[in-house]
């Protein structure tokens, strides 16, 4: 019996101007860049559990599914920072 590398959950760093970007709400509170616009940025990609947090640090966690996980996390960055700047 074998045993596979399935996923891995990645954390990826922000800077200060990113995170403020993901920070930012609307004037009735809710966020301007939501969980959902951020999942949808990342569709077909097989990613979950997209998540990010004042409370954790500066980071974005996700994790990735599948046999391509290199490529796959280059092209969650590539996206995130298409959406929030580069780093």
């Amino acid at each position: 019996m074998n045993a596979e590398v399935y996923s891995v959950t990645y954390r990826v760093p922000l800077t200060d101007a990113q995170q403020a970007r993901l920070d930012r709400k609307w004037p009735d509170g809710d966020p301007f860049i939501s969980y959902e616009k951020m999942a949808s940025l990342l569709e077909p990609l097989p990613v979950d559990d997209l998540y990010w947090s004042h409370h954790t640090g500066q980071y974005v966690y996700f994790t990735v599914r599948g046999d391509e996980l290199e490529s796959t996390v280059a092209e969650v960055i590539a996206r995130l920072e298409t959406k929030l700047g580069k780093a």
